[in-house]
């Protein structure tokens, strides 16, 4: 009778239940698993959400229309000349438009102007109107319709009926009373309501996106016309028919904080089918050159995958390392199996059992809970992607990716465990008793991973380490690889030459307390295991602490950059000439604007040794309390910069203070206008500066008169730390005609910056994750040992050791490892970032220099924490010892 194969024994049958029975194993096998799949399926997943956030943010630096999608027609009614086109714009258009939608199950609404809506050159196209006695405008009127349009103004007077809204300035202006008929464009409408100009309120959200019909905000010399509105469709159809051009649009609402670059291409796609559909129901051609889709979401999209495009230089190696970290540890949990089991392992081995079939009796044994670990990694790494990553809506196909990323990680880290299982229970059969390690243990192999990060720092050196495509900021996967490669290298190199100090360790240890010296006894004992779990706590804190202090430094630097250029937090310009008032003073300071000319420093400036500047007349009693500021902006603090503006004159020239300029007289010039000045104090950057030009900070109260004639572009402006409602409504009541805002999101209207703290971001998680792996390794350092330790315990009680002892003991050893572990890491975060954080100029045109941020309590918890899961590790091997059989003990250890 020939005997069966292996796999057909009791050993091997019986393995997927078997391996049930020894709790502890199925944990590690579980909980490292989980972590490999999270590893791999969090790359797609973080891609996915990044490439989301990408193009959330900017449709949300914009109008909200931006993300609309939207068809429509153009249409030319009357040449550059006056005469007729013979095109004129239909009712019909709407109803196609409309219907267009309706079929692919979408309500539009109505977009109707007299304009150039879409494309850069957006303007209003105006026409001559004509009061009731038939004296003309001085400023023309352009036609806007949209069905909510009137609950989105101010009301001023109003009447029942259909016709048109005047603006109540204009309307005052041109002699125009609500009742009264006026004539637009060559047809007779009614005035049925006025309403407060917008360019001299806070016009909200709703009118954003069609801020050029009624604001000046280019500074050009003809102002828009007048913005007219329409009651109704027919209304409007019939009064435009005497204008040159108009525009019909339909539009479709979507919530862009919701889209995904999917969703965003099937509304692309739903756009098109529309537009064409539109044109079939006009009888037109399929392909006109009058339709009107929306170009700003296709390129937001666009710029959205040049972002993630970016990302994935730097995400992508760091999964890799991420996932490599945990593949170590799945294949530890293998080698903690053999050891398990080390009992049956020998009986097998005496059988005649090679590794090959003692893997695959691990494999059986440990592939449900592997199984179940790599289904919780990817339901985590899911749950964690939406929940911490840059946004929660991910593209079908991310998800699909993650799941076969998590299955092929099952895969891998089953064979991986089971290969170690196998390779260790061999070694524990055949290999004898206190052998001298093997030769590879004893080789240096963390000197490649130092000799690579050093090829990566010299690749550094000749490329920029942030690089701009197509507008976006990426960074340099050489600055991802090159710290990673260094840390992780030198924590295993130091890691080895510390644990090569604990047999002396030991000798000192002979003289101290019995707590002390079990403790560094077992270190000593267990040179590898202890050497592996240093690094195990070394890494996390130092990735975690140069990712933290990277990322900070970026978010302080951007903000800086954009507080410089805004001045403050907020700012409200306008061309008016008013004087301040109290209100103004209230909400934030005044400040007027110059452009002017100074001598340049040496080296710079014109063929006449002449440099542009940007001269801010400022009010020294409140300028400090608003702009902002940064301690790295000169050596002086601004309050002593603004006492230098108030001091004496020099020679009778103002004192002012300078950026890019050097002390003395700058023979300063506003426009044609000389001003006897005098530089009395610099600094390498003041708030305010919107141009690579110097900024000169003088005392408004001082300066003389500045005439218009002078060509200094005068333009005032308020600069707040709060909202631009109480700001606007000061300069309103101040005289103030047409103003512009400046927000931070308007200054970062493009994702310029997103991938740069997106990709630290990653990082920063990366570590907490390695964390999380360093903690699995410090359970399977205590697992694996549990036995000696155990043994170890039982016969120090038997010989007096008292139970707080030996908890001390524990306390000692794993504490002992934690902060040698958070002083290695923090010299190495250290070490990296000084090396890294100047390199890291997010955008070189705007100042400051990169900034250093170092995020002390986020390192502190860090330490904490790293110190708590020590104690919390001892107290788990105390319970562990205290519930253990003594004669058990002794019989296994016999």
């Amino acid at each position: 009778m020939s005997r069966p194969p292996l796999w057909r024994l009791a050993p091997w049958t019986r393995a997927p239940l078997l391996g049930l029975r020894q709790p502890a194993a199925v944990l590690a096998v579980l909980v490292t698993s989980a972590i490999l799949a999270c590893a791999v399926a969090s790359a797609p997943l973080f891609l996915s959400s990044a490439r989301s956030a990408a193009l959330q943010q900017q449709l949300a630096s914009q109008c909200a229309e931006a993300g609309w999608p939207q068809t429509g027609v153009s249409t030319r009614q009357f040449d550059q000349n006056g005469r007729s086109t013979g095109a004129t714009a239909d009712p019909a258009v709407d109803t196609a438009l409309a219907d267009a939608w309706a079929a692919q199950g979408r309500t539009s609404a109505p977009v109707l102007a007299t304009a150039s809506l879409v494309g850069r050159d957006r303007a209003a196209f105006g026409a001559l109107l004509r009061t009731a006695s038939g004296e003309a405008a001085s400023l023309p009127v352009s036609l806007f319709h949209r069905p909510d349009a009137l609950e989105h103004i101010e009301v001023v007077e109003q009447q029942e009926g259909a016709g048109l809204w005047l603006p109540a300035g204009y309307a005052d202006g041109a002699g125009v009373a609500v009742g009264d008929d006026v004539t637009v464009a060559g047809t007779a409408v009614p005035v049925v309501g006025t309403y407060r100009d917008l360019f001299t309120v806070d016009p909200g959200p709703y009118w954003c996106d069609y801020r050029p019909l009624f604001a000046n905000d280019v500074n050009a010399n003809t102002a828009p016309p007048a913005l007219a509105l329409a009651t109704d469709p027919d209304t409007f159809h019939a009064v435009a028919a005497g204008f040159d051009g108009v525009q019909q649009l339909a539009r479709v609402e979507v919530a862009a904080d919701e889209l995904s670059v999917a969703g965003a291409r099937r509304l692309l796609v739903a756009q098109d089918a529309a537009q064409r559909g539109a044109f079939e129901l006009l009888g037109v051609p399929a392909v006109d050159e009058h339709g009107l889709t929306n170009p700003r979401l296709a390129d937001a999209v666009d710029r959205a995958e040049l972002v993630e495009s970016g990302l994935r230089g730097p995400v992508v190696p760091v999964a890799v390392a991420g996932a490599l970290l945990a593949l170590l540890l799945v294949a530890a949990a293998g080698s903690f199996w053999a050891d398990r089991r080390a009992t049956e392992v020998r009986l097998l081995a005496a059988r005649g059992v090679g590794p090959v079939p003692l893997a695959g009796k691990a494999a059986l044994e440990l592939g449900l809970p592997a199984l179940v670990g790599a289904a919780v990694g990817w339901a985590a790494a899911r749950l964690l992607t939406s929940g911490l990553g840059p946004a929660d809506d991910l593209d079908p196909g991310a998800t699909s990716a993650a799941l076969t990323a998590a299955v092929a990680a099952f895969v891998v880290g089953l064979g991986a465990a089971a290969t170690v299982a196998g390779l260790r229970a061999r070694g524990t059969a055949e290999r004898p008793v206190g052998a001298a390690p093997r030769w590879p243990s004893q080789v240096p192999w963390e000197v490649a991973l130092l000799l690579g990060a050093g090829w990566c720092w010299l690749l550094l050196q000749d490329r920029d380490a942030v690089v701009s495509e197509g507008g976006v900021a990426q960074v340099n996967g050489l600055l991802v690889a090159f710290p990673l490669l260094a840390v992780a290298g030198a924590a295993v190199l130091l890691g080895r030459a510390l644990t090569a100090l604990l047999p002396r360790l030991r000798r000192w240890a002979g003289r101290r307390s019995p707590a002390v010296f079990l403790a560094v006894n077992r270190l000593t004992a267990a040179r590898l295991a202890t050497g592996t779990l240093l690094v195990a706590v070394t890494l996390p804190v130092a990735v975690l602490g140069y990712t933290a202090t990277l990322t900070a430094s970026s978010e302080q630097t951007l903000d800086a950059k954009v507080g410089v250029q805004i001045g403050a937090g907020r700012a409200v310009q306008t061309l008016s000439r008013f004087a301040p008032t109290p209100a103004i003073d209230a909400v934030g300071t005044f400040v007027v604007r110059y452009e002017g000319s100074a001598t340049a420093a040496d080296g710079q400036g014109d063929s006449a040794g002449r440099t542009d500047v940007q001269v801010l007349a400022v009010d020294p009693a409140d300028f400090a309390g608003t702009a902002f500021w940064d301690g790295s902006f000169a050596d002086a603090s601004l309050p002593a910069l603004m006492d230098a503006l108030t001091g004496p004159a020099v020679d009778g020239r103002l004192p002012v203070v300078a950026a890019g300029l050097p002390a003395g007289d700058p023979d300063l010039r506003l426009g044609r206008a000389e001003v006897p000045a005098e530089v009395v104090a610099t600094a390498r950057v003041l708030p305010g500066r919107r141009a690579d030009q110097p900024v000169v900070l003088v005392d408004a109260g001082r300066l003389p008169e500045i005439p218009r004639e002078a060509g200094a572009a005068r333009a005032a402006e308020i600069w707040t730390d709060g909202e631009l409602g109480p700001a606007v409504e000061a300069l309103t009541a101040a005289g103030l005609v047409g103003f512009r805002a400046l927000e931070p999101a308007g200054v970062q209207q493009t994702a310029n910056f997103l991938g740069i703290t997106w990709t630290f971001g990653y990082l920063s998680a990366l570590a907490v994750f390695v964390g999380v792996i360093a903690v699995g390794g410090l359970l399977l350092y205590l697992e694996a040992r549990s036995r000696s330790r155990v043994a170890g315990y039982v016969m120090a009680r038997r010989l007096g050791l008292s139970r707080g002892a030996h908890l001390r003991s524990l306390v000692v050893e794993l504490a002992g490892v934690a902060v040698a572990g958070l002083l290695v890491g923090a010299v190495l975060a250290a070490g990296a970032v000084a090396l890294v954080y100047r390199r890291l100029d997010v955008d070189r045109v705007r100042p400051p220099t990169p900034l250093l941020d170092v995020p002390e309590p986020a390192l502190a918890v860090s330490a904490v924490v790293v110190v708590a899961v020590a104690g919390l590790a001892a107290l788990y091997a105390q319970r562990a010892a205290d519930r253990a059989d003594p004669a058990t003990v002794l019989r296994q250890e016999a």
